[in-house]
């Protein structure tokens, strides 16, 4: 584990040596007609890091250079005079995530494809959460989802959703078998005990830890009171609200933490907390104990309490959830090809898996709708005369002031949305009223990672007859083999002596609170009781950013090393590269019945941050407080359809 693992140009490097013999051969890069090698794009144009984002390492997500002007301008610091780069545009977008691509989308569609329209975005990326990372292994190009992983339960869409996915290229109705292809291999999850945890170092074939068998409780080396309380939690026969009615013990299961609820009433001992997820993307501190239940987190199966309906952990809606190969960036992408169509070619979604975007084509100058990364948006604000008639409509124009590069620059819009965090927005536009600037400020979004690991090849999996380990009290509460799909025909590729990526979790999820053992990591603390789930977010998001992209790396090596050096994994030699996605800004999340007071008018704050001012619309996944894809797409259309004039004389400002 001396060796430092390299870098994507060393992977490049790799792979441009597989591929030098033929370019010698025939004196430039061969690109057989309607193929693209695994270094170039669909036009036969050579790819790289330095030109394509998704193929970068090391820290990404949150990358250096994606937030340090929002934060200074959070922080009150001056930012430069505003150079104008005489644009001018009928909508500017600030945010190319999920959200502000459809609100483009939607504009063109409902106001025309003359209409002009200019998308900014902080990361060097396009896509916000739904990232796409690419890693090159045997001439062979292998995705993985940065972020943004799913369609959750599309059947339940609202109509406008669904068509809008379906209208550009991605009909979730034709799946793809996605039956897990290893099963055949006879391959299947394992869990793994460490031995300083009390452990006994080894893997535990065909068994999960988030779900354990009691077979698998009885014989596994567990400390004797942690095995006790997890055959509690798991498979308790006691009631443990003995004495309450049903609206007694839902009422209490309200107002008291997972965490409370574990220790006072199932009566598990603190040492064995560590074993046990977290509630989503919470803590056993920030949720509530009816909310776990809600999330099908263990304990509760005695109380004889319906469970609320509609839990995203429910195994109908499970069921159909709809997983592309590479997240929601798939989808991201389409996007991007309806507003600039040189850059993807025609196709569905399957087709265009392995197809690499053209981002020279995003921002030129001629181009109805540009594209523009790695501009982070500072200021935004009407400019000209104030309407004085009080039916007067808000007809200024917009400018918006963004910083590339180190230097400021203005365009002007005749509409805006801003598509970014919702808790940003009082400081692009502190005109806003102080109703709506205090509602932003609560939308204090989760924090979230997923590291991605290109591996040599996977024999040792194979070898251990294993696709996903459970690793719990670890920094990684799993790591699972991805499929590694073939160009275009959609079948796997199941040679162990090839390349395939590895993605590492914090557990059931990628929210960092979940793992108790990582918040500790990034923190160099246990996390305090008495904080709400918004202190804990701000907390942990400080000390992600604080945390290098060693720590993440180490803690790879070690995990991999421990679980599957039995079986000829060796770190050193095996793991080519690593891609940290770090999001200290990401799941969106709605109000929290243990810290947040009940609207006193019923309107919610996401409802009341998103409301019109003047030109400047909202369009996010803060806007419905909740971290779907979907409901990005219906606030963008939301967003668009505000836009719409309506005109109704004397009585529409009466």
């Amino acid at each position: 584990m001396g060796n430092r693992i390299s870098r994507r140009d060393l992977i490049h490097g790799i792979a441009a040596t597989t591929l030098a013999l033929p370019v010698a051969q025939s004196g430039g890069w061969a690109v057989a007609a309607g193929m693209q090698t695994a270094l170039t794009n669909y036009e036969g144009e050579i790819t790289d890091a330095a030109t394509y984002p998704p193929l970068r390492e090391g820290m990404r997500g949150a990358h250096p250079g994606a937030f340090e002007a929002a934060h200074a301008r959070r922080d009150g610091v001056s930012y430069p005079t505003p150079v104008h780069t005489g644009e001018s545009y009928d909508l500017v977008v600030v945010g190319g995530g999920l959200s502000g691509l459809a609100a483009a989308c939607f504009y063109r569609r409902r106001f025309g494809s003359d209409t002009r329209v200019l998308v900014l975005d902080n990361h060097d990326d396009f896509g916000g959460h739904a990232k796409r990372n690419e890693f090159v292994s045997d001439g062979r190009i292998l995705m993985a989802t940065g972020g943004s992983a799913y369609f959750v339960a599309p059947d339940q869409w609202t109509d406008n959703a669904k068509e809008f996915v379906k209208s550009i290229g991605a009909d979730f109705t034709v799946k793809r078998q996605e039956a897990n292809p290893y099963v055949q291999l006879g391959m299947r999850p394992a869990t793994f005990l460490a031995r300083e945890s009390g452990g006994d170092g080894r893997l535990y074939p065909h068994v999960r830890f988030t779900a354990p068998t009691p077979e698998f409780l009885k014989m596994a080396i567990l400390p004797s009171r942690v095995r006790q309380d997890l055959t509690a939690v798991y498979y308790g026969t006691t009631d443990y609200m003995e004495g309450m009615t049903k609206a007694q013990k839902i009422q209490r299961l309200q107002t008291i933490t997972y965490k409370q609820y574990l220790l006072d009433y199932v009566k598990v001992a603190p040492e064995t907390l560590p074993w046990l997820p977290g509630v989503w993307c919470l803590s056993k501190t920030a949720a509530s104990a009816w909310f776990a239940y809600f999330r099908y987190a263990p304990g509760f199966s005695t109380l004889g309490v319906e469970r609320a309906p509609y839990s995203p952990e429910a195994p109908e809606d499970e069921a159909a959830d709809f997983h592309l190969p590479a997240g929601n960036s798939d989808l991201a992408r389409l996007m991007v090809r309806e507003l600039v169509p040189s850059s993807l070619p025609k196709g569905s979604w399957q087709t265009l898996e392995t197809v690499r975007v053209r981002y020279d084509t995003l921002d030129r100058v001629h181009s109805p709708v540009r594209i523009r990364l790695s501009s982070i948006g500072v200021r935004v604000q009407h400019v000209g005369p104030v309407p004085v008639g009080l039916f007067e409509p808000e007809t200024r124009p917009v400018a918006v002031d963004y910083i590339r590069d180190g230097k400021c620059y203005r365009v002007i819009g005749k509409n805006v949305v801003l598509a970014g965090n919702n808790n940003m927005i009082p400081y692009l536009c502190p005109e806003m009223p102080e109703e709506q600037k205090a509602a932003q400020h609560k939308a204090v979004r989760a924090v979230n990672q997923i590291t991605n690991v290109l591996v040599r090849n996977w024999e040792a999996f194979h070898k251990a007859g294993v696709t996903h380990v459970d690793t719990p009290t670890k920094f990684f509460g799993s790591f699972a083999l991805n499929v590694p799909w073939i160009q275009n025909d959609g079948m796997p590729d199941l040679d162990p002596a090839k390349g395939a990526i590895v993605s590492f979790m914090t557990g059931t999820n990628s929210g960092i609170l979940n793992n108790e053992t990582m918040t500790r990591t990034i923190l160099g603390d246990d996390m305090p009781d008495d904080l709400s789930m918004q202190q804990q977010f701000r907390i942990v998001r400080m000390g992600l950013l604080q945390t290098p992209f060693e720590t993440f790396e180490r803690a790879v090596r070690s995990q991999m090393n421990d679980a599957l050096g039995p079986y000829g994994f060796d770190a050193a030699r095996d793991i080519v590269g690593i891609t940290v996605n770090r999001w200290p800004h990401g799941f969106a999340m709605a109000q929290n019945s243990l810290f947040d007071r009940p609207s006193p008018t019923g309107e919610q704050p996401c409802e009341i941050a998103r409301r019109q001012f003047g030109r400047i619309f909202v369009a996010n996944s803060d806007a419905s407080g909740q971290d779907l894809c979907n409901t990005a797409i219906d606030q963008a259309y939301r967003a668009v359809e505000e836009m719409v004039p309506h005109n109704y004389g004397y009585y529409n400002r009466i």
